[in-house]
């Protein structure tokens, strides 16, 4: 009886969402561009109600919540190193036969020989290193531990990290619906904004510690460094303000670097967007110092992370990921060259786009797998860029430029991913959903735009329908994929708690 009546009710609030989100509803009659007292109050309700959902999850699972000490504790560690005085992280159990190994970081011969390595860290000159990004250090658990005296657990940074990412992403779409798109509706503004936060991140709350923590802190970075680079760009009209965002923005793209560099390789993004800042700016003396001083950041940021790593590693541009203690040998991977082959390039690209897992006979039924399959949403992007009026609208707001990059950066992300690692998973993709969700909502916004502005009420209905059931269909999507057992996760530590999940959905029947 209990899976019955749990059963109607969360069935009954997905039908009742669906009504409220009707497209004959307030939420979609209601201009996102004037946000009277109620509309803000509801803007809040549902930024917080997507963190909760997002973040709640996280502390589930024993292997990531700091329960089972392992080496998901590095971050706490390399912030106690620090105030230790050093920049390797201070084992005491080094194993002898590690330090007597030809090739340590070769794990079949590891095996062979019986050898005890932390996992998942690097191994240089008889000392254990960090090879994540020091960032999330400076940013999070130093000031904990310096104002606490306690140690920041990684899954509540990874928290804090998703909260910012999200409010970031609320903000970002906010004022692109206002300065490109005022006829966008607040219920698609909402709706969007909370499916593709969810979407980027989704795999953040079933594994939180460590590699999460990384990749989280570098999309924190990276949508805040797009949100003031976007208003210095193209809404702030004060040229004194417009080199203070921009500043900004450069300060925040740095330090993504410092969090996870081949997401930081979104950057490319700022090539268009400096392209059409210069257009409408007359370039002179003034200017140059200007832009010198907006790109301060980068080059600070930059210096202080190649001194991290020659001091480490003696080279400015070696993270640790060529000495990493994993599954597989990574310390030829220097030699890039020797990498790029097109086979191995095709299938990294197809791993990450368009593979497909097949359906399962137990519940939830479905794995993760390519973008555009777990997200068919991120489809209304392509198609829409076919339009001749979506291409007009983004030609006209100077946004064309900036478009094609946007579209071309989740395959240089991941060509990069494939050639930096030997192998691609599903939290790699986390790199690139930001971006195409990013690009979809722009095409969204475009397309609604143009048919707002018609005479179509049908089709504007229509839009209105696929964008809303598109937008549901995603969080429910995370939702199925963070039930998936695998990784340690929940439901794969405790998987009774799948089977009382499917009961309720299925009102307590089979």
């Amino acid at each position: 009886m209990k899976y019955f009546l749990c059963g109607c009710l969360v069935w009954g609030i997905v039908i009742a969402a669906l009504y409220l989100l009707r497209p004959q509803s307030r939420l979609h009659t209601a201009s996102m561009e004037a946000l009277t007292r109620k509309r803000w109050l509801l803007l809040v309700a549902v930024v917080c109600a997507t963190t909760l959902v997002c973040i709640l999850p996280m502390g589930l699972s024993p292997y990531w919540n700091g329960t089972i000490p392992d080496h998901r504790d590095q971050y706490e560690r390399m912030a106690e190193s620090m105030l230790n005085g050093h920049l390797y992280i201070d084992y005491k159990d080094i194993d002898p036969k590690l330090l007597q190994m030809e090739n340590p970081y070769d794990p079949a011969a590891r095996e062979a020989l019986g050898v005890a390595v932390h996992w998942d860290h690097a191994f240089y000159n008889g000392h254990y290193y960090m090879y994540f990004g020091v960032v999330p250090v400076f940013l999070l658990f130093l000031p904990f531990r310096l104002l606490t005296g306690m140690d920041l657990t990684t899954f509540h940074a990874t928290q804090i990290f998703v909260t910012a990412f999200i409010c970031g992403v609320f903000a970002l779409f906010h004022m692109l619906g206002k300065r490109f798109f005022k006829k966008m509706t607040l219920g698609m503004y909402l709706l969007l904004a909370a499916a593709f936060s969810m979407a980027a991140v989704w795999y953040s709350a079933t594994t939180p510690a460590l590699y999460c923590t990384a990749i989280t802190a570098g999309l924190c970075m990276e949508i805040w460094s797009m949100y003031f680079f976007v208003r210095a760009v193209w809404v702030e009209p004060d040229e004194k303000k417009q080199i203070i965002w921009a500043t900004l923005g450069s300060l925040f793209g740095a330090l993504a670097f410092g969090c996870r560099p081949s997401l930081a390789l979104g950057n490319v993004l700022v090539i268009p967007m400096l392209v059409a800042f210069l257009k409408k700016r007359t370039f002179n003396r003034k200017l140059l110092g200007q832009l010198v001083l907006a790109a301060l950041p980068y080059v600070v940021i930059g210096v202080l992370l190649m001194a991290y790593n020659y001091v480490r590693f003696g080279s400015v541009t070696e993270f640790g990921q060529a000495y990493q203690m994993t599954l597989a040998d990574q310390h030829g991977y220097t030699d890039f060259l020797s990498l790029i082959r097109p086979s191995r390039l095709i299938n990294g690209l197809y791993e990450n786009f368009i593979s497909y897992q097949h359906v399962t006979d137990s519940f939830p039924y479905f794995a993760a797998g390519g973008a555009f399959v777990n997200f068919p949403i991120l489809l209304f992007a392509l198609v829409g860029l076919t339009q001749k009026p979506v291409r007009q609208g983004l030609r006209r707001q100077q946004l064309g430029g900036f478009t094609a990059v946007l579209a071309a950066t989740p395959v240089l992300i991941t060509l990069a991913d494939v050639i930096w690692a030997p192998f691609l998973m599903e939290r790699y993709r986390m790199d690139i959903y930001w971006v195409m969700t990013l690009l979809c909502f722009i095409v969204i916004g475009f397309s609604y735009q143009h048919l707002a502005e018609g005479t179509d009420e049908k089709a504007k209905r229509r839009m209105s329908w696929l964008t809303t059931m598109g937008a549901l269909v995603t969080m429910v999507t995370c939702v199925i994929l963070f039930l998936g057992p695998g990784d340690a996760n929940y439901t794969s530590v405790y998987p009774e708690q799948l089977e009382a999940i499917r009961k309720v959905l299925c009102f307590g029947l089979g």
